[in-house]
């Protein structure tokens, strides 16, 4: 029961880093069209900006998480501008290729500025790292802050979406963009509007999950892969198909890991997405129909 508890917590906030990940991917995707593979280094980046105003400027947790979603917003506007506003009528490729291209420029950019201290930076947790007995279950506070995060993020999102207007017309595009643009809806705002948003899911993602791990330049496509097949797994168009998908993952790389191996942790989650795609491709909670990208 005791490492069965342990596992589950860990497994649960580890997939609610997964799923705000997801939510990034599903918001570009449901907007443009496209999957924003430079997405994994705007996660890391924004982590490494949220150490610079922590640990190197010595500002409080709560001021640099905001600051360091700020930033993320202006470098996922950035991506728009400059990899997908230009090349919106051309083919798929092309538009992969750009944000491929960004993703390394991003990753260099971070060994300039941050790989010359060291190749690891460790942050400092926000509670105690010692874990506590809650009767027979062991909890660990850290974990559970960083999981209450997780959860404040997602809602303030899902209200952005649903009681803002420019949430709304974020849905309105997505739903059909050549409708949106007939009542009046300035699309192309609304692409960078996209690009910004998941930007920002992924830096508070990125400050959440920094005091439990450690930052170093190269973590970014991890976390895209698993971000990604969380979204494949929940459906690429579904919000709520993400935060299921990516919680999905998180438990079952936790269970595996503890009860089987070590080595089945990276595994095990793709042999459960390969089985859902099997019997439902278009994911477990999307019901529109398959779109290449």
């Amino acid at each position: 029961m005791l490492l069965l508890s342990y596992l589950l917590l860990s497994g649960v906030t580890t997939g609610a880093l997964y799923a705000l990940v997801a939510l990034g991917i599903v918001v570009v995707n449901k907007a443009t069209g496209v999957i924003n593979f430079a997405h994994g280094e705007l996660f890391m980046f924004s982590g490494f900006v949220a150490w610079s105003l922590h640990v190197g400027a010595g500002l409080a947790y709560p001021i640099a998480l905001p600051l360091a979603v700020a930033v993320g917003f202006a470098l996922g506007v950035a991506t728009d501008r400059i990899a997908f506003r230009p090349l919106m009528k051309a083919d798929v490729i092309s538009l992969v290729l750009a944000t491929v291209g960004i993703a390394f420029v991003l990753r260099g950019v971070a060994r300039v500025i941050w790989g010359g201290k060291a190749d690891y930076l460790a942050f400092p947790p926000i509670t105690s790292p010692e874990p506590v007995m809650l009767g027979e279950i062991m909890v660990i506070p850290q974990q559970l802050a960083v999981l209450a995060g997780a959860i404040v993020v997602m809602l303030v999102f899902a209200a952005f979406f649903r009681l803002t207007r420019a949430g709304k017309m974020m849905q309105a595009t997505a739903d059909n963009a050549k409708a949106a643009t007939l009542v009046g809806i300035r699309t192309e705002r609304i692409y960078t509007l996209s690009f910004g948003t998941g930007a920002a899911i992924a830096a508070a993602a990125a400050v959440l999950m920094a005091p439990l791990t450690l930052l170093y330049p190269d973590m970014g496509f991890a976390f895209f892969i698993k971000g990604f097949a969380a979204a494949v797994l929940g459906g690429l168009t579904s919000l709520p198909g993400a935060v299921l998908g990516g919680v999905t993952i998180g438990i079952v790389e936790a269970l595996a890991g503890g009860y089987i191996h070590s080595s089945f942790i990276e595994v095990s989650a793709f042999v459960v997405i390969m089985f859902v795609l099997i019997v439902r491709p278009t994911g477990l909670l999307s019901f529109g129909r398959v779109r290449r990208v």
